[in-house]
């Protein structure tokens, strides 16, 4: 609803060339547009009407995160697997030795997945880490950061798909024949 351009298209562009935490502010209040959003890349999504004190609420959590992000510590660690590394400190994800690149939740999920092997985790646990408590969207956000991070991928040449679903409960990384 925007001149020029619509608030998706604005996303994917600043998508594009930064991992700035994004919050879409939409009168589109419907699930379908939710995810969308979600999907694109936005960080959050709040719509209209709303109140300011959740706004500003809002604002503060991705401040907070993305600065909690950005002052860690360096965790100095590479994960590595076939054809994959997935540098933590340096936000970066390497496919064949060229660097991808993935919003901050799809980076933070791909990472917290990575960094647990094998074990499964339900969709509430991952929204729980990615978003935290405060939290009041859908649960199924995760399986369209799920699909983009498997888009990505396969598209850099990725001959396996380590993000693996377990049906009825949620997903794991796994890398195909090897099993602990």
């Amino acid at each position: 609803m925007m001149p020029d351009m619509d608030g998706w298209q604005v996303c994917k562009a600043v998508r594009e060339v930064s991992s700035v935490p994004v919050l879409m502010l939409t009168a589109r209040s419907e699930t379908k547009d939710k995810v969308r959003g979600l999907g694109i890349g936005a960080d959050d999504y709040l719509t209209k009407p709303f109140e300011p004190e959740e706004l500003v609420a809002r604002i503060y959590s991705l401040v907070r995160r993305s600065m909690l992000t950005s002052t860690q510590q360096p965790l100095k660690k590479v994960l590595s697997y076939p054809e994959l590394a997935i540098y933590p400190d340096a936000r970066e994800v390497h496919i064949l030795d060229t660097a991808v690149e993935f919003t901050l939740k799809e980076f933070d999920l791909l990472t917290a997945l990575a960094q647990n092997a094998h074990r499964v985790f339900t969709r509430e646990e991952l929204v729980e880490r990615l978003w935290g408590n405060d939290y009041e969207g859908e649960n199924r956000v995760i399986d369209t950061h799920i699909k983009n991070i498997r888009e990505k991928l396969h598209k850099a040449g990725l001959s396996y798909n380590p993000v693996q679903t377990v049906w009825g409960l949620g997903y794991k990384f796994e890398i195909p024949g090897n099993h602990l």
